[in-house]
Parts: structure tokens; C-alpha cells; sequence
């Protein structure tokens, strides 16, 4: 099973979002992460880069 951390702008630890994340689903501008236990996290964004084998992802917020 392949589980990611999702990191807000940048992989640093203070800009983790969800952790044990399972499903990834990008719509109108929208990232929506899902986890193994069902939680359910928003950001409005996209996703910069995804290291499958690291197990990190990164999402670019919305420009204001």
C-alpha cells in the first residue's frame, strides 16, 4: 500500500496538511485528500510534484 504525506507549498514539516493519505482527487482548482481513516482535507491549489516512492506530495496553494 502507498500512503503519502501532503505538504502546503513546499516539504517542510510546519506546512504538513494530512498525513496516510490514500486518495488524491484534483477538480476545478480544488486538491481533495482522503486518508486511510476517511478524514477529509481541501486546498484550493494544484499538485506541484508527487515522489510515489518517498511517499510525499506537494500542493501548490491559490494565488490571492
Amino acid at each position: 500500500m502507498c500512503l503519502s504525506t501532503v505538504y502546503r507549498g513546499e516539504k517542510r514539516p510546519e506546512n504538513e496538511v494530512l498525513k496516510n493519505v490514500m486518495l488524491i482527487e484534483c477538480k476545478d482548482g480544488v486538491v481533495t485528500l482522503t486518508d486511510i481513516m476517511g478524514r477529509e482535507e481541501r486546498i484550493e491549489g494544484e499538485v506541484a510534484s508527487a515522489d510515489l516512492t518517498g511517499g510525499t506530495v506537494v500542493v501548490r496553494p491559490k494565488s490571492a
